[in-house]
């Protein structure tokens, strides 16, 4: 039958039709069972308070230990805390006793304070020489200038970085009689420590050098297998490192030959018999590092058409591994006088509320600039100190002799 045709007359003949429920158990049986039931229930719950203590207790004892520690270290904090309460009830009392010798207990209690004090102040002090050279230290110039090679000579290398930029880095040398300066040349080239100061294994060059009769051209004759062709920049390379290591030496040209007497052929550049060096090139000088550490003035590869547009182009690097040595926010003119190159600052130009390094690459930079445009002395206008780390602007500077000076003695 489903259960939507059920009725309650069907429903109640049907409890009819169940058997009867009857129960033999005696009255008494019944209300003995339930009344023992009631007993061991509440008998339980007697033993429920002893359970929990029993419990507690076992807790207490797993974490005694603990307890025990942060109440020792509590108690050692509450002594140190009274003592440091005790001695300063102390000092109370003896500031009223005796004032003099709560100004010795003070000048105690100073001290730490004071010496570290001391010790900020020095640092700082330290800072600032390392930014602001002052004027009575020995001056640490990046480039090299005539009063620097008064009884000594000094060579320029094209050293190469692993970037393959090439860099002109100089150095100065106790003059050695015992050999031509050609000679000599290649004696220096042997002990640079290139690596060292962020460069490619580049030197010595592989061919043998020798000077001409009249002094004015050096002869490179190539060793068969030299790894100066190949590719474009390796080509460059070589040819740069050249131009920069005889660019200064009053030498007209380079001349260029095989063993047997031909010139040598590279792929980009073809047969080179000769490298000229009496040109005037306009080039710019920026800043770059070729391992983060190591800072050099180098020159871009762009011939330009004067000095000013060298100078001017100085604020704008052509490449990302260079970097401007002039400040974006400095404004300048640059005016051509005879031969002198005028530089007139707009604002004027503190040197010494600037890095010391900063300000040193920007004035140097400028003469590098200037010099690559054949010019030998550089009039600044609008800049002081007037004597800063060996320059005097109130004159015109001479330009230096050559760039990135480097010691190996």
């Amino acid at each position: 039958m489903r259960k939507s045709e059920w009725n309650d007359h069907d429903i109640e003949e049907m409890m009819k039709q169940l058997p009867k429920i009857k129960d033999k158990r005696h009255p008494s049986y019944i209300y003995t069972k339930v009344k023992n039931n009631k007993k061991t229930r509440s008998s339980f719950r007697r033993y429920i308070p002893v359970l929990v203590t029993i419990a507690a207790l076992f807790i207490v004892v797993l974490l005694s230990p603990a307890l025990i520690s942060q109440m020792s270290q509590s108690t050692e904090e509450s002594a140190m805390e009274g003592a440091h309460s005790t001695d300063s009830a102390g000092g109370d009392k003896k500031v009223e006793k005796d004032s003099s010798a709560n100004d010795s207990s003070a000048e105690i209690l100073k001290a730490p304070e004071e010496e570290n004090q001391l010790k900020m102040a020095e640092d700082n002090d330290q800072g600032d020489r390392e930014i602001k050279a002052p004027e009575n230290s020995p001056h640490e110039r990046l480039s090299i200038y005539e009063e620097d090679v008064a009884a000594k000579e000094y060579y320029t290398y094209g050293l190469v970085s692993d970037d393959a930029v090439p860099v002109p880095v100089s150095v100065i040398t106790s003059t050695d009689d015992s050999q031509s300066w050609v000679e000599h040349y290649e004696t220096i080239s042997k002990q640079i420590p290139e690596s060292e100061w962020g460069f490619q294994d580049y030197l010595p060059i592989k061919g043998d050098l020798s000077l001409s009769d009249n002094k004015d051209e050096v002869l490179l004759t190539l060793e068969d297998n030299h790894p100066y062709s190949g590719s474009n920049a390796n080509e460059y390379n070589f040819y740069q490192s050249l131009l920069y290591s005889f660019e200064d030496k009053n030498i007209k040209e380079i001349k260029l030959q095989n063993q047997d007497g031909s010139s040598p052929e590279f792929g980009h550049l073809g047969a080179l018999s000769s490298i000229p060096l009496d040109q005037t090139l306009h080039h710019s000088f920026y800043l770059y590092s070729p391992n983060g550490r190591d800072r050099y003035l180098v020159p871009d590869s762009i011939n330009r058409e004067n000095v000013k547009q060298s100078i001017n182009a100085m604020k704008k690097t052509q490449s990302d591994l260079y970097k401007s040595v002039i400040p974006k926010d400095l404004s300048m003119s640059v005016k051509e006088e005879e031969n002198i190159v005028n530089i007139s600052f707009s604002d004027k130009v503190d040197l010494n509320s600037m890095n010391f390094q900063a300000a040193q690459e920007m004035i140097e930079g400028i003469l590098l600039t200037a010099k690559s445009s054949g010019f030998e002395q550089v009039q600044f206008h609008n800049v002081e100190p007037a004597q800063w780390n060996g320059f005097s602007f109130t004159k015109p500077v001479q330009t230096p002799l050559s760039p990135n000076k480097k010691d190996i003695e």
